[in-house]
């Protein structure tokens, strides 16, 4: 048995989306952040930087969102993570895309615009907004080139890479921002969010 320490944040429902895909049996501990929950000194016994998630297993602890889908997707055999380490550096590489470039600045605009909403933290910051939007642009185009290759962002299989993309597009919902100008992203979106395991992360939080 595995146990999700989480929040509803993308990097939660990133580790959700790939536990629940692989079926892997699993409990989930809601962390409110707002009431300090991840600064608590049996929290910060899982994970000293007090962030989410924390994955628990064999009394052990795991904290960094990327390294915990890995650890899930290697568990049992499945094409999440594939064996020919070729395609799974391609793998790593679209995680690595994602939590460093168009994950990132889409992080950033959902803090600066519904997170600083949602905990009264003051105005979004223009500045930030605007360097943020300068960089996606581009970097959809990237991911929309590559989908223009494939079914799935590696090629023709569903992997963790795209489980983990979908956690960070989906935050354009929220964004009221449109995909009408990545045809390909937007197809790829569509039936990602139809999948059971995203239905059913997601049903924690509903």
């Amino acid at each position: 048995m595995y146990k999700l320490h989480g929040y509803q944040t993308q990097n939660n429902k990133k580790v959700l989306y790939v536990v629940e895909e692989l079926g892997l049996p699993y409990e989930f501990n809601f962390v409110n952040l707002f009431k300090g929950e991840h600064k608590t000194e049996a929290f910060l016994k899982m994970n000293p930087l007090g962030k989410v998630p924390v994955l628990e297993h064999d009394d052990k602890y795991l904290f960094e969102s990327g390294a915990i889908c890995r650890y899930l997707a290697n568990q049992e055999s499945n094409s999440l993570f594939p064996e020919d380490k070729f395609q799974r550096a391609l793998v790593d590489q679209w995680m690595e895309f994602f939590t460093n470039h168009l994950g990132f600045w889409l992080n950033t605009l959902f803090y600066q615009k519904v997170i600083k909403k949602m905990a009264n933290l003051g105005e979004p910051n223009s500045e930030k907004c605007a360097e943020a939007n300068k960089f996606l642009q581009p970097q959809l185009k990237v991911l929309d080139g590559d989908l223009e290759k494939g079914k799935y962002i590696v090629g023709n299989e569903l992997t963790i890479a795209d489980l983990v993309a979908f956690a960070y597009i989906e935050q354009m919902d929220a964004l009221e921002m449109s995909l009408s100008d990545y045809p390909n992203v937007l197809k790829w979106k569509e039936e990602i969010s139809q999948r059971d395991s995203i239905k059913k992360a997601n049903a924690h939080f509903n």
